[in-house]
């Protein structure tokens, strides 16, 4: 058994470790309900944001308005893919880096090659040139943005590759945001738009079940029962070249929002993992203390009678 002394420090050692992760716990949940209030109140604005654009694209095709002219919609003619990976710029998030990590390996081994990586996040950065990737920018510092401006440069030069044709799809790999105990690691393909995908966008938005599903209900609710109608001007093709790069800088918000709320949400469950583990290691410890604090003593009392024996003797 260890001395005294070598479980005492273990048992000052882990306690000091309490401390810190419960302090770590406290600064994660704070953070964690003003992001997931961001990103749940920003939820109603980016659905409708989302089907009108799934609308104004629908409507306009409708009026043989030739959609692949509008830049971030045209198809591809390079058939390079972007990966644009979200992770985290700290650690200590349990498996919150590394499930977006693994949804993108699953790419990587259907696609070898032929691809090249936006980074948004300090761990992806990190990731990506630790695995050899050619990554050509990374964004860092999106841990706690709350205004649309914040990633804005993000959005602006995904928009500026894509219609420059330095790659010809965009594929995204992040978190969204389920419940404060559950986030999904998810892949979207961001570009070229299309409508079935911005549908699909739409539907990912708002969990159909759980707490937050009523909200569905809600906007469900408020959708008119017959098609909108546009009336578009100075001309549809105009009104998309301005409309579509807006609302995919919102979705690249939103998507940054989900992702915030995802992260500080696990953070905080590892902390209060910790926290709970080390406060069960100190119990143990404490007890193996006790244990061997009494039999030092019986074994001090042991000594004591034989020794008083033998002098009776």
């Amino acid at each position: 058994m260890a001395s005294l002394q070598n479980i005492q420090k273990r048992i000052r050692s882990v306690k000091a470790v309490n401390k810190i992760t419960a302090a770590m716990e406290l600064v994660a949940a704070t953070k964690m309900r003003r992001a997931q209030e961001t990103a749940l109140n920003s939820r109603p604005y980016a659905f409708a944001a989302f089907e009108m654009l799934a609308n104004v694209i629908e409507a306009v095709g409708r009026h043989g308005v030739d959609l692949l002219k509008t830049a971030l919609i045209r198809e591809p003619q390079n058939g390079t893919h972007a990966v644009l990976l979200v992770a985290s710029d700290k650690g200590l998030a349990g498996t919150f880096n590394s499930a977006v990590f693994r949804k993108f390996e699953q790419f990587t081994s259907e696609r070898k090659e032929g691809f090249v990586i936006i980074a948004a996040g300090q761990r992806a950065k990190e990731y990506a040139e630790r695995k050899g990737f050619s990554l050509i920018r990374s964004f860092v510092r999106h841990g706690d943005v709350v205004y649309p401006r914040e990633t804005d440069e993000l959005a602006e030069f995904l928009i500026q590759e894509f219609t420059d044709g330095s790659w010809g799809r965009l594929i995204s790999f992040s978190t969204n945001f389920v419940s404060a105990l559950k986030q999904e690691a998810v892949r979207r393909e961001l570009l070229p738009l299309n409508f079935e995908r911005i549908r699909e966008a739409v539907d990912e938005i708002i969990p159909k079940t759980g707490r937050y599903a009523e909200l569905r209900t809600r906007i469900e609710e408020a959708r008119p029962s017959s098609p909108v109608e546009y009336l578009i001007e100075p001309s549809p093709e105009e009104a998309l070249e301005r409309l579509v790069p807006a609302l995919f800088k919102m979705q690249i918000y939103h998507l940054i929002l989900e992702s915030n709320a995802s992260e500080h949400s696990a953070r905080r469950l590892a902390m209060k993992n910790a926290s709970d583990n080390a406060a069960e290691l100190t119990d143990e410890l404490t007890s193996l203390y006790n244990r061997a604090r009494q039999e030092q003593i019986t074994k001090e009392l042991l000594e004591i009678t034989g020794t008083a024996r033998a002098l009776g003797a």
